[in-house]
């Protein structure tokens, strides 16, 4: 790594199941003696922001890795697929089967979903995260700054929530898709998943006053689709895939554009300056993320996330021997990636 000390701000995207991709990218990122300087995140983004981040105050590092191993080990003990995984059932036939099970689900559940009370108020994850985190952590006066995001319904604006006021709501607010989940409400006002407004917020990170030099962008779900989709359920993931990346486009955009002004023009004022010295990195998610097709967020069987961690960890390493060099040094996202460039 750099010798010039890179200190690190962390930006952890959201995907469902897909969300223990991030957990073995975050895996493989502990593994090096970088500090992390603070941390935002929105929906699983969110669990994993928050899962680190008491888990360094709990046991530095090692129990960062814990809190998170933790996380997605309940996460697959509660799963409802389960019992479907096992040798009886991984076979070249079944899978093909659970997958359009799983697309006939996703089809249906928006009008099941209102119809199952422990479902709407997503009783099943709050168990989960509530084993999980021991959010009283995060007010720790050594946790690192996390901010997680949430949307509101009225509006469709973010809220951001940090360390000291974020509850179990805001966690389940920010992880909330209104096709399963009823909305939830904090302060009197409802709010869905942070991943429709800030998916994740960048600002909190570049101008928070953390001491970063570089932030990087951990992608979940790609810009680009290989395929065309085609079935209903193709499409509906897809409509997801772009809206859910469409405000990290804009944040994108904005950003590479007004550093180059700011690298160039003479200091204005702190934010001008904080956005000139902090290098900007985008981790991509790798296609075979998206080869997971559409019902690919949604299997939370043991086997699928240690298929995601054991990918996450690998694309980090990856990524690191090719940029680790360039941290606390240079920026290696000076423009949109090539996928969505033109």
């Amino acid at each position: 790594m750099s010798s010039l000390s890179p200190h690190l701000a962390l930006a952890l995207q959201g995907g469902g199941a897909h969300g223990a991709y991030g957990w073995g990218v975050i895996d493989r990122l502990l593994d090096e003696d970088i500090p992390i300087a603070a941390v935002s995140g929105a929906s699983a983004g969110a669990l994993n922001g928050a899962a680190l981040v008491s888990g360094l105050v709990a046991g530095g590092r090692q129990g960062a890795r814990d809190a998170l191993a933790r996380l997605w080990d309940n996460v697959s003990r509660n799963s409802p697929l389960q019992a479907f995984d096992v040798d009886l059932w991984t076979t070249p036939l079944f899978e093909p089967f659970l997958r359009r099970s799983l697309e006939f689900g996703k089809l249906v559940s928006r009008y099941i979903a209102p119809l199952s009370p422990g479902l709407r108020n997503m009783a099943a994850l709050r168990r989960v995260v509530g084993d999980s985190i021991d959010l009283s952590l995060l007010a720790d006066p050594r946790a690192i700054p996390l901010s997680i995001a949430a949307t509101r319904v009225s509006t469709g604006a973010a809220r951001l929530f940090h360390n000291d006021d974020i509850t179990l709501d805001a966690l389940m607010a920010s992880a909330c898709l209104p096709d399963l989940f009823g909305p939830v409400t904090i302060d009197g006002e409802p709010y869905w998943d942070g991943g429709f407004s800030a998916n994740p917020a960048l600002e909190p990170l570049i101008f928070g006053g953390h001491g970063q030099s570089d932030l990087l962008i951990v992608q979940i779900t790609p810009f680009a689709a290989q395929e065309t989709p085609d079935t209903l359920v193709e499409v509906m993931g897809r409509m997801s895939d772009i809206g859910f990346n469409a405000c990290l486009l804009r944040d994108l955009k904005a950003l590479t554009e007004v550093q180059s002004i700011a690298r160039r023009a003479p200091p204005i004022d702190d934010r001008f300056t904080a956005l000139a010295e902090t290098n900007l990195h985008l981790m991509e998610a790798p296609h075979a993320l998206a080869a997971r097709g559409p019902t690919g967020k949604s299997d939370t069987r043991r086997s699928q996330l240690e298929a995601l961690r054991t990918l996450g960890w690998a694309t980090a390493d990856a990524w690191l021997k090719e940029n680790g060099g360039k941290l606390g040094r240079k920026s290696t996202l000076t423009a949109l990636p090539d996928t969505v460039a033109a």
